[in-house]
């Protein structure tokens, strides 16, 4: 059940739109749940905190990159962490600043949020920084890794869906997540490659 009303901008565009992501939700967050997706996407989630997961495997190819003079890995790494630093500044300090919108366990009476609920409540909803995050991260090394990116965008896409499943974003907030996180690991990795030492 809604706890205000079923839209916030009555029956204008918008209202419609704020409607049909509402219905979205519920389906993607009440109608795939199952056991494998109650443990796999609280943990996307959580991994995924504050940009450890970029950090954690970023510095592992570097260090695996210097350690065996595999400079592609190293730039890899390199591209990767800048557009995913680049990603989640533009997502968490731009429209969040101004539009405080709320999350979905904040809005619906029964959804109910599986990771960092308190911390959450406190910050705006749109857009998802994770999704950012996961798809800068996917596309970036797919740019280095093509034969990967198949399974480096699966990993992106079922991340930002953890979003949705965790109960913390609606769609459009993924969706503009992962917009601004392709665009992030495309025009960030690009601008990189060319002054990279190989």
């Amino acid at each position: 059940m809604n706890k205000d009303n079923e839209s916030t901008y009555g029956d204008n565009m918008l209202g419609r739109i704020e409607r049909l992501d509402h219905s979205v939700f519920h389906f993607l967050y009440g109608r795939l749940r199952n056991p494998v997706f109650d443990v796999l996407m609280p943990f996307l989630s959580i991994v995924a905190n504050r940009g450890i997961l970029q950090i954690v495997l970023g510095t592992a190819m570097i260090i695996v990159g210097f350690r065996y003079d595999i400079a592609k890995l190293r730039n890899a790494a390199y591209c990767m962490l800048a557009a995913s630093a680049s990603a989640g500044v533009i997502a968490e300090f731009t429209v969040k600043k101004v539009w405080k919108r709320r999350r979905p366990f904040m809005v619906f009476d029964d959804v109910a949020a599986i990771v960092n609920a308190e911390r959450l409540s406190g910050r705006a909803s749109f857009p998802s920084g994770h999704s950012a995050g996961f798809m800068a991260m996917a596309l970036s090394l797919s740019i280095y890794y093509p034969a990967l990116s198949p399974y480096l965008i699966a990993v992106g896409l079922l991340g930002s869906y953890s979003r949705i499943y965790n109960g913390v974003h609606f769609p459009t907030d993924v969706a503009a997540g992962i917009l601004i996180g392709i665009a992030a690991g495309i025009v960030v990795t690009r601008l990189m490659m060319p002054v990279l030492p190989v």
